[in-house]
């Protein structure tokens, strides 16, 4: 097929190899095909598992005793995490959550998604590797988890607002929403109806007061906030409902508020649309 230049003679290559995968065609005649095609069979596309091993393959012995260098390092951490001195089991949950965030950042602009990966790998390190270190120290009865949450809340917060990462973001509000409903359940008891909803109703609403008043400046921010106060406007049946309170009028307020929130947003969609999209 010397008559065929480069470029279409790849584009037929692939098509037939779409064929091979999604069983159009028999393998025989797969292979017929790129015979004609291609001068060499070394050169058919490979698999994304067949690239990975060629690209492991050509890599040099620098980075082969880099990667199994890192591997054992990793391994000596995990094997002998619980024997290291507090100071350095904090110093690791701190620097390679930091080091997931910044490699995340720069993975951002050729690829988002394993940018989001990256970060959220350094999330989930975070809070692991945090409750690891108060079971280590025998601080899980205490104030330890709270405080764990307020920091993983405000790691999560900084970063998504730095980095323009609008879910890392949302993921901090949640933390504070969990601190906050355990801090209410550590020191209320047996709250009323109207109490209950007192608890967060306000705070939803002044969040969503935020999310308009940042909106023009932060465009993210303002589609964080208003997500965020829409979690807290039901939050009042979320909270009875794990911790038992008022349990036969959940259904009926759960009902109440969608119908309250559907006329409003639908009263000013306009206005909301405008911050949130």
């Amino acid at each position: 097929m010397a008559g065929l230049d480069e470029e279409k003679r790849n584009i037929v290559v692939k098509e037939i190899e779409s064929w091979r995968r999604n069983k159009l065609l028999p393998e025989q005649y797969c292979d017929f095909l790129q015979n004609i095609y291609l001068e060499d069979l070394n050169e058919r596309p490979l698999s994304y598992a067949g690239t990975v091993v060629k690209k492991i393959g050509q890599a040099s012995g620098k980075l082969w005793l880099l990667a199994f260098g890192s591997f054992a390092l990793i391994c000596f951490v995990v094997l002998h995490f619980s024997a290291f001195p507090l100071p350095l089991q904090i110093g690791i949950t701190s620097i390679v959550p930091a080091a997931f965030i910044v490699f995340g950042a720069k993975l951002r602009e050729d690829n988002p998604t394993r940018g989001l990966i990256a970060m959220g790998s350094g999330m989930a390190f975070l809070i692991g590797v945090g409750f690891l270190v108060l079971r280590l120290n025998d601080w899980l009865a205490g104030s330890g988890p709270l405080w764990l949450l307020g920091i993983c809340a405000a790691v999560w917060i900084s970063s998504g607002i730095l980095l323009r990462y609008a879910v890392v973001h949302w993921f901090g509000w949640m933390a504070i929403v969990t601190l906050y409903t355990l801090l209410l359940a550590k020191h209320t008891s047996g709250p009323s109806l109207l109490e209950t909803q007192v608890y967060w109703i306000p705070a939803a609403l002044l969040i969503c007061w935020l999310s308009w008043f940042l909106h023009v400046k932060y465009k993210s921010t303002g589609t964080v906030l208003f997500a965020t106060s829409l979690v807290l406007w039901f939050m009042p049946e979320v909270y009875s409902a794990l911790y038992a309170i008022h349990t036969d009028w959940i259904q009926l307020e759960i009902v109440i508020k969608i119908v309250i929130m559907g006329i409003t947003m639908f009263r000013l969609r306009k206005q909301w649309m405008e911050w949130v999209a």
